[in-house]
């Protein structure tokens, strides 16, 4: 049994009066405290267990599971007048009320919340069920609240069984596990219904984690917050960035159950910093495709909104919800630009902007669950230094100007994709050709002259057929941002010299730059006494 509902075997002994529980699933939940309550009469306790909605009324429910109906109880004043007197009766009574809260905003209300919590006989215990939080000032002090927590891979593995066996199916481990892992952040009866499209559309097959990974698309949508992105690209789709296409492959495997019961950690993320159009939301949408998880795009302007303390709770919102669709890919482009103005935020926005950047960098730090996050900037100067340290991401990948071997390869794709016949250009010539293009600037170029050979064709009567030479021209009449933005990408370069790893394995040369060694003051000492024996060395010989 999971921590919470042992916490709540533990406030039941302990006579807590009333609870507050938040769970989306009412169903699940109440099986649990039946559990609870079947444990206590194991143990020789008499136990009375009630339900209550507004539809049904009061329900007790008996210890051979048959129904016994309170009359005239949809009313919640009535029902709460009937729990307080429960107290008199000395036995232990459990009242699970579905929903109250609705009604607990009401004078009334309030005031027979705080007579149960009061009453000396502490042997009767309301539990409010609730999926909405909703708690007025007056009774925080005399109602405890507890998190559900959503199922987790023992539960999920049980639904599965079930849906498993009536599809007379037998799952490998292999396959059981991927299913299990594409299903956490789940309800149970949204992984229930997953597992049975997996079952009707692909007859559990490998491709069946798939089919229930993309049903998280339905959780993320209602957040209205976080942005689903299909997983239309691959790692093939990136040309170059071998050291961080290698990287990559290797922190995959820490998602393995092997690796988890191993003791290896998943990875916590990385920043991507880098030249405009050189790939960085590419590699975003590409890991999530390898790794065969849902892709979730954090818009931190959608986190601002004009209510007072709404931004705060929106980002909550959706750190909440990426957790629950875990494991998962949280994109955040441009991180900068969400999060300028953070140093003045006290000045110009009532500090909003503070506490929400405060809010990530917290997370990013303390988070257990499995969010692989992929932030994106261009602009150094806009990166706060708290960004930077080590333990908010894994490791800093500095994206630069392809080489000319990437370069060839960026052709290459982009002219498969186009459909057309590798082998009929000279791509050597076209990369020397594009200096200082990235990839952005590439792919256009090749789209233009797709759009130069079709018209050609159309005004010539003749089937479109695409040439070097408007590849040539497309490039001729392209002005790199490596030109317009000289000076940033030389700063971004030096900055990123000695403060992240190159993703490719190939510098371009004129992109090469000295890094200075940085010694402590020991260091320095040795290195300097290093120094003058030499010299004393030298000062002698010539003496000689």
């Amino acid at each position: 049994m999971e921590d919470v509902f042992q916490k709540l075997i533990l406030m039941i002994r302990a006579y807590y009066p009333v609870l507050y529980l938040h769970s989306y699933e009412y169903y699940r939940t109440k099986q649990k405290i039946k559990g609870i309550v079947e444990l206590l009469r194991r143990e020789g306790k008499k136990v009375n267990y009630y339900q209550w909605d507004c539809v049904y009324g009061l329900v007790q429910i008996l210890p051979d599971k048959t129904e016994k109906r309170i009359e005239r109880m949809q009313n919640p004043l009535e029902v709460l007048a009937y729990i307080l007197n429960s107290k008199k009766s000395g036995e232990k009574n459990i009242f699970v009320l579905d929903d109250i809260n609705n009604h607990i905003d009401r004078d009334e209300v309030k005031l027979m919340f705080r007579k149960i919590a009061e009453a000396t006989n502490n042997n009767t215990h309301a539990i409010i069920l609730s999926s909405i939080y909703r708690l007025p000032a007056e009774l925080e002090k005399y109602i405890t609240v507890l998190q559900i927590p959503l199922p987790k891979r023992n539960e999920l593995g049980e639904v599965l069984d079930i849906v498993a066996k009536q599809s007379k199916v037998e799952l490998k481990t292999n396959l059981r596990n991927r299913l299990i892992d594409a299903a956490l952040g789940m309800t149970s009866m949204e992984a229930d219904l997953a597992y049975c499209l997996a079952s009707v559309k692909d007859g559990f097959d490998d491709k069946s984690p798939f089919t229930v990974s993309s049903e998280k698309e339905q959780i993320i949508r209602k957040s209205g917050i976080l942005d689903y992105f299909p997983k239309n690209e691959s790692l093939k789709d990136v040309g170059g960035m071998e050291n961080l296409k290698e990287w990559l492959k290797k922190r995959q495997l820490a998602y393995d159950k092997e690796a988890r019961d191993w003791g290896l950690k998943e990875p916590k993320g990385l920043l991507l910093l880098g030249v405009p159009g050189c790939g960085k939301s590419l590699i975003a949408k590409s890991i999530a495709s390898s790794w065969n998880m849902p892709l979730l795009r954090l818009d931190v302007g959608k986190v601002f909104q004009g209510i007072v303390g709404s931004s705060e709770d929106n980002i909550r919102k959706a750190i909440a919800t990426a957790e629950a669709v875990a494991p998962c890919v949280l994109w955040i482009d441009e991180i900068e630009k969400g999060l300028s103005g953070v140093q003045s935020s006290g000045a110009t926005d009532g500090g909003v902007t503070s506490r929400i950047f405060s809010t990530i960098l917290t997370w990013m730090q303390e988070k257990t669950a499995p969010v692989f996050v992929v932030a994106t900037a261009n602009n150094i100067n806009q990166l706060p230094p708290e960004l930077l340290r080590k333990g908010r991401f894994d490791e800093i990948f500095f994206v630069d100007l392809p080489s000319q071997k990437e370069k060839e390869n960026i052709f290459s794709i982009h002219l498969q994709k186009n459909r057309q016949n590798v082998s009929s250009f000279a791509l050597d010539i076209l990369a020397q050709k594009a200096e200082g293009f990235n990839g952005a600037e590439i792919e256009e170029c090749v789209k233009e002259a797709m759009f130069t050979a079709y018209v050609e064709s159309q005004e010539s009567n003749i089937a479109p057929k695409l040439q070097m030479i408007h590849i040539l021209d497309a490039i001729k009449n392209t002005v790199p941002l490596s030109k317009t933005m000289e000076k940033q990408i030389t700063d971004l370069r030096k900055f990123a010299v000695s403060r992240a790893k190159n993703a490719s394995k190939e510098i371009v040369l004129e992109n090469r730059m000295e890094m200075p060694i940085l010694l402590t003051r020991p260091e320095l000492e040795l290195e300097r006494s290093f120094d003058s024996v030499l010299s004393e060395k030298d000062s002698n010989s010539n003496n000689i």
